[in-house]
């Protein structure tokens, strides 16, 4: 059995992540090394107010980010919407995403990655 412990587990400050701006938070709720599949990590990922994730290529893996808090845009393909708590975003391999806090309050993400 795996269990993520919140006080020990990995966490970075990560400044201008995928060439945005600003700094998002990052905490490894499971890495690479407890997955039997192609799953490659989840982390719980916060997005500073006025910071974003930069607009960005994926080849060979798929993302899933979640909402869990704040606001924000996010923008794949070109397309932009705004997203909210509960909105979920998937990005394939061959996509560009990136991901805008364009509020004063933290933007809260799980994200979710998976190779091919």
């Amino acid at each position: 059995m795996k269990i993520s412990i919140n006080k020990t587990a990995k966490r970075e400050l990560q400044k201008n992540c995928h060439d945005g701006t600003g700094e998002i938070f990052l905490r490894e709720v499971f890495g690479e090394d407890v997955f039997e599949s192609n799953l490659v990590h989840l982390h719980e990922t916060i997005v500073q107010p006025h910071s974003t994730i930069g607009y960005h290529l994926h080849e060979g893996n798929e993302e899933i980010y979640y909402i869990i808090e704040g606001e924000g845009i996010m923008t794949v393909d070109g397309e932009e919407k705004t997203v909210a708590p509960g909105d979920a975003i998937i990005t394939h391999s061959g996509s560009k995403h990136g991901l805008v806090n364009n509020t004063d309050k933290g933007l809260k993400i799980l994200v979710f990655e998976c190779r091919y």
